[in-house]
């Protein structure tokens, strides 16, 4: 649902924006949250307003996820708490809870705890694209590499001769 004073994009089930905090639906319960007000002093710097606050790194929460995922750190990193706990404790579902995370964080899917969207730089796909890839084929040439150590520790022949 679109904001109509500034055009943010908010969940459906949000009653006042998250960037200005004006009412998104035709009787919103309760008054708007007060600005703070400040009496400004001259040449003292402009208060930051706490409802201004960007999102989260969507780089940071897609590394997290790809790298700690089966510990719940992304989800720490994003403010739940709680499912970090059961995603600690679970070992990220056998893993495979860490990795719908993964798909969810790269699709843009998941938002932080606060409903912001994750904040992207046009060169975070790329990034994450070269690491992760990376480390797939890094993991490949480790895992054949100890399959050849095995073999050759074995006494075993690497590569039979045609006869």
């Amino acid at each position: 649902m679109k904001c109509p004073r500034c055009g943010a994009e908010n969940l459906d089930e949000r009653v006042y924006c998250w960037k200005c905090m004006a009412p998104l639906k035709s009787g919103a319960m309760g008054p708007l949250p007060r600005t703070p007000t400040r009496e400004a002093q001259p040449g003292a710097p402009a208060a930051p307003i706490p409802y201004a606050a960007e999102g989260k790194s969507w780089l940071a929460a897609a590394l997290l996820a790809w790298f700690l995922g089966v510990f719940g750190v992304d989800r720490f990193y994003l403010g739940y708490v709680g499912l970090g706990v059961i995603k600690l404790i679970t070992c990220g579902g056998c893993t495979i809870w860490a990795l719908i995370d993964f798909i969810l964080i790269v699709a843009g899917v998941m938002r932080d705890a606060q409903g912001n969207e994750l904040r992207r730089t046009p060169n975070d796909w790329i990034i994450v694209l070269v690491i992760v890839v990376a480390t797939i084929v890094l993991n490949i040439f480790y895992g054949v590499f100890s399959i050849i150590a095995g073999m050759m520790q074995r006494g075993m022949p690497i590569f039979k001769p045609i006869p």
